[in-house]
């Protein structure tokens, strides 16, 4: 027979002169009011419910094996809850040493600061969701094992469907974080929150550039990007930095779309259109100008060396400006030409921006061309205009996106 060997400072009795504390089971209910505060261990075993019915306050420990811990279950089979029952409750005084080990459930409306940790180190989420349930990871997703204080062993991956390999994404995503992980259940709509600390080390996810981190969920198949904006000011206190901050949904989200989120970084994701006035050039020597236009289309600055080619024809010849000024496209679109180097091979022309030329997130840059129906090729031959981006530019792991074909007729 198994034995779970727990502290006795596990069940030190809760003390406020103006609370009461309720253990229940799933057989019974306790009730509790005004404020509750954990003053050493509390152990919730398999398959029961502690809960507030209050704002509580993880208040500095005394110690024990775990001071100021609540452990509740984690594995699937016999998950266990801390429930907190209420509007607008709030959990106060979490620390890396004064958090819950383990699920937290809420009921009632407002948003809620879930206070949870593991393995010393508090990981707080928020929702507002009435129902919505989570646990934080302190462990490697793509592991994504934890330690199990209930044995002194490791739990199996958690929760079910892990692990959750953090080279499997999305191409709109860079690195997905190596330090923790949440899993947020619930079937309403909620925001949802991430914060993180020193030890996520958020300069390295996102390349010292904090405006590129994102939320990231795994969709049974690999890691998607949630659009998600930084809070000015931390659900935490403070301002979000690189140091210390929190992240929330752009939109109300279904928790449990998702089976695990993370913080992640965006990579810049550039894709190419053609403008030009017209297609067809009826008589040798006809000429247009082109403008080809630089988009980046996921919200982050592409910096770096970016480039792209075009690929050169046999019946038309491309020449360019290499100085910026005004493309006849739409009647008179400006160029950028002046910020870019242009080099050519047999096949192709390359155009390379110019060293601190970046693109910004959402922005465009625009380059100017001009096209020339060859002398001696014959009516109806068509041949494609084909501006591809070179793979990597800017940062950019989205290549499906990369090329844009616009065919050109001698008529």
């Amino acid at each position: 027979m198994k034995k779970n060997y727990i502290n006795p400072s596990f069940f030190k009795v809760w003390k406020n002169a103006a609370a009461m504390l309720a253990l229940f089971t799933a057989a019974s209910v306790g009730t509790a009011m005004a404020q509750e505060g954990s003053l050493g261990n509390t152990t919730i075993f398999g398959g029961a419910q502690m809960t507030f019915f209050g704002n509580s306050d993880f208040m500095t420990p005394t110690g024990g094996t775990q001071p100021g811990v609540i452990l509740t279950e984690r594995a699937t089979a016999t998950i266990s809850y801390l429930n907190y029952f209420g509007n607008n409750l709030t959990a106060s005084g979490v620390t890396d040493a004064s958090y819950v080990d383990g699920y937290v459930r809420k009921y009632g409306t407002g948003q809620f600061i879930f206070p949870v940790g593991d393995n010393g180190n508090a990981g707080q989420f928020a929702a507002s969701a009435d129902g919505t349930s989570g646990a934080y990871f302190h462990a490697d997703p793509s592991v994504a094992v934890t330690t199990n204080l209930f044995t002194g062993g490791s739990y199996t991956a958690l929760p079910a469907g892990g692990p959750f390999d953090r080279t499997l994404k999305a191409g709109t995503l860079g690195s997905i974080d190596a330090v923790e992980y949440w899993d947020i259940d619930g079937a309403t709509a909620t925001p949802i929150t991430l914060t993180w600390d020193a030890g996520s080390d958020v300069t390295t996810l996102t390349g010292g550039t904090l405006s590129k981190l994102t939320i990231a969920g795994w969709n049974g198949t690999q890691w998607v990007s949630i659009p998600a904006t930084i809070n000015a000011t931390s659900i935490l206190g403070g301002p979000s930095t690189a140091a210390a901050g929190s992240i929330t949904t752009n939109a109300s989200i279904v928790p449990n779309t998702y089976t695990a989120y993370t913080l992640a970084s965006l990579v810049a994701d550039l894709t190419p259109t053609t403008d030009i006035d017209a297609l067809s050039f009826p008589n040798a020597g006809d000429s247009k100008d082109f403008i080809i236009n630089l988009y980046e289309i996921n919200n982050v600055l592409a910096n770096g060396q970016i480039r792209f080619r075009i690929t050169k024809l046999s019946s038309f010849t491309i020449t360019y400006p290499t100085t910026s000024g005004t493309s006849n496209v739409f009647g008179g679109t400006a160029n950028e030409n002046g910020n870019w180097d242009f080099t050519e091979n047999t096949s192709f022309i390359t155009i390379t921006a110019k060293p601190g030329i970046t693109i910004p997130a959402n922005g465009q840059a625009s380059l100017g061309f001009n096209i020339t129906r060859k002398p001696g090729v014959p009516a109806g031959t068509g041949q494609n205009i084909t501006a591809t981006i070179i793979s990597g530019s800017g940062g950019e792991v989205n290549f499906v996106n990369n090329q844009v074909v616009t065919t050109v007729t001698a008529n």
